[in-house]
C-alpha cells in the first residue's frame, strides 16, 4: 500500500473517530464527548462515581450553560439544570414520553409495558386516571378524615414504641434502651398510611416486622438503581454478572414489593369483593375488573405494577426525608430550637399535631422545605423522552431524545438561591415570618410527579 493511501486511510479513520466523539444532532446544547460503549457516562463516572449528577453540575459551570447534551450509551441525552428550564420540561406535553422499551422497565414487569413510571401509552393514561379518581376517595392527594385519624394512630404507636420500648423480639432491632434505629423505626408508620389508601387496612404492631422488611426491599430497589445500574441499562448483557452492577439488588428489591402486593391480592381479594365495608384502591380495582367494567388494558399484573409505583415513594422517600431532617437539625441546634418552640406553642404537649395546625407552623414547614431542597432524593428525577421534534431555549431537541431534569443542580443553583450551600429555612419565609412561594421540586412536577 502506497504511503499516500495509508495517509488518506489514517485521516479518514481520524475523521470518523472525531465525528463519533463530537457529533450531536442539529443545533445541540454544549456538552460532553462520546466514548465507545457507554458514551459520555464514562466522563460522568470519572468525575464523580458515586454522585455522577455532580459531574453534570461541573460541566454546567464549565460551559456556562444551564442545558448540556451528552450520550448515555446509544441514547442522545439533554440535561436541564435550572428552575425555569426544569419547570418547562416538566410541564410541556412533548416531554411526557418514557422509554417504554428500556431493559430496566421491561425487567421489572415480566417483559411487558406496565405501571405508571415506565409507561406513556394510552393505557398509562387509563391507569393513572382510574388510580387518581379512586385513590382520592381514600385520602390520596386531598384531606380525608379517616386518613387523618390513622395518622394520629400511627404517631401514637410510634411515640409509644420509642418511650416504652419493644413489645416483641423483632422490635428489639429498632429500639434498644435509649438507642433508637432510624429510619427503621419509621418504616411501619410510613407504610401503613399509603397501605390504608391502597388496601383499606393497616397492619397492627404485631406485624410491623413485615412492613420493615417491605421498606428494606424498597431501599434495595432505590439504591440498586443508582450509579452502577446505569451500566446495565445501557448494556443489558451485564445483568448476567449477578450483583456485580447492583442489578441483583434492584431485582430483589422490586420482587419483594411485588410479592407483598400479590400476597394481599391472593389472600384477601375475595373478601374485599364481598365485604363492601373494605375500602381502598386495590379492592376497587379488583371489583371493577371482576365485574367486567374495565377495558382490556386492566389486569392483575397491571394492578400490581401501578400499586408498586404509587407505594414505592412513600416507602423510601418519606423515611429518608425525616432522617435527613433530624441530621440537619442536629447540625443546626438554633434551627431546631426555633422549630421546637413553634411546635410547643401551637401544638403543645397534650396532643398530636393535626392538619389544621399546618397554617400556624410556618417555620416548621420552612425547615421541611429546606431539607428537601438541600437533600434532593431524586437528583436526576424521572427519565423523560421527547415525543416529537421540538426546541428548548433555542436548541433543537429531536424526537426520542432522552431528557433529564437535574433537580439537584436546580436546588443548588447559586444564580437562583444565592447561598444554596447554607442550610437556611428562612429563605422560605417573608419578613413577617409567613411562607413565600415554594420553588423546590423535590419529586418533580406534572403528570409523573410522585406526589400526585
Amino acid at each position: 500500500m502506497s504511503p499516500l493511501l495509508l495517509a488518506i486511510t489514517a485521516l479518514l479513520i481520524l475523521y470518523a473517530c472525531y465525528n463519533f466523539v463530537t457529533s450531536k444532532p442539529g443545533k445541540a446544547p454544549p456538552g460532553l464527548i462520546r466514548l465507545p460503549v457507554w458514551g459520555s457516562y464514562w466522563v460522568l463516572l470519572w468525575g464523580n462515581y458515586w454522585f455522577p449528577h455532580n459531574t453534570v453540575a461541573h460541566y454546567v459551570k464549565k460551559y456556562k450553560s444551564k442545558i448540556i447534551s451528552l450520550w448515555m450509551g446509544k441514547y442522545y441525552t439533554v440535561i436541564v439544570n435550572d428552575y425555569e428550564t426544569v419547570k418547562e420540561v416538566l410541564t410541556r406535553r412533548e416531554f411526557d414520553g418514557r422509554d417504554t422499551k428500556s431493559f430496566m422497565g421491561l425487567s421489572r414487569s415480566w417483559g411487558k409495558t406496565l405501571g405508571i413510571f415506565f409507561n406513556d401509552s394510552e393505557e398509562w393514561q387509563e391507569q393513572r386516571r382510574f388510580a387518581l379518581r379512586n385513590m382520592r376517595d381514600f385520602g390520596f392527594g386531598r384531606r380525608h378524615g379517616g386518613l387523618e385519624s390513622q395518622f394520629q394512630e400511627e404517631l401514637r404507636v410510634l411515640v409509644d414504641t420509642i418511650k416504652n420500648g419493644p413489645i416483641s423480639e423483632s422490635e428489639k432491632g429498632v429500639v434498644n434502651g435509649d438507642l433508637v434505629y432510624f429510619p427503621n423505626i419509621l418504616y411501619p408508620s410510613c407504610t401503613n398510611i399509603i397501605w390504608s389508601v391502597l388496601a383499606g387496612e393497616r397492619f397492627g404492631r404485631e406485624h410491623h416486622d413485615e412492613l420493615r422488611q417491605l421498606c428494606i426491599y424498597a431501599s434495595m430497589f432505590q439504591k440498586g438503581g443508582e450509579t452502577a445500574i446505569g451500566a446495565v441499562a445501557m448494556t443489558p448483557w451485564l445483568s448476567r454478572f449477578g450483583n456485580l452492577f447492583s442489578f441483583g439488588d434492584w431485582v430483589e428489591g422490586h420482587q419483594g414489593m411485588t410479592r407483598f402486593i400479590k400476597r394481599y391480592i391472593d389472600e384477601r381479594s375475595e373478601a374485599a369483593l364481598v365485604d363492601k365495608s373494605i375500602e381502598g384502591f386495590i379492592p376497587a380495582y379488583l371489583k371493577e375488573l371482576k365485574e367486567g367494567k374495565l377495558t382490556e388494558n386492566f389486569s392483575e399484573e397491571q394492578l400490581v405494577m401501578v400499586a408498586v409505583d404509587f407505594m414505592f415513594p412513600a416507602l423510601s422517600a418519606v423515611p429518608s426525608t425525616i432522617v435527613h431532617a433530624f441530621k440537619w437539625l442536629m447540625h443546626y441546634p438554633e434551627v431546631m430550637r426555633k422549630a421546637q418552640e413553634e411546635i410547643d406553642r401551637v401544638v403543645g404537649m397534650e396532643r398530636f399535631p393535626e392538619w389544621d395546625d399546618r397554617k400556624n407552623l410556618p417555620y416548621t414547614e420552612s425547615v421541611i422545605r429546606e431539607v428537601m431542597r438541600i437533600e434532593t432524593l431524586t437528583p436526576l428525577g424521572v427519565i423523560h423522552r421527547c415525543t416529537e421534534n421540538t426546541s428548548l431555549k433555542g436548541y433543537d431537541i429531536p424526537v426520542n431524545t432522552v431528557v433529564l431534569t437535574n433537580l439537584s443542580a436546580m436546588h443548588n443553583d447559586s444564580d437562583f438561591w444565592g447561598d444554596p450551600e447554607n442550610f437556611r429555612p428562612e429563605r422560605f419565609l417573608d419578613q413577617n415570618g409567613q411562607p413565600v412561594k415554594d420553588f423546590t421540586l423535590p419529586f418533580g412536577l406534572g403528570n409523573f410527579n410522585s406526589n400526585l
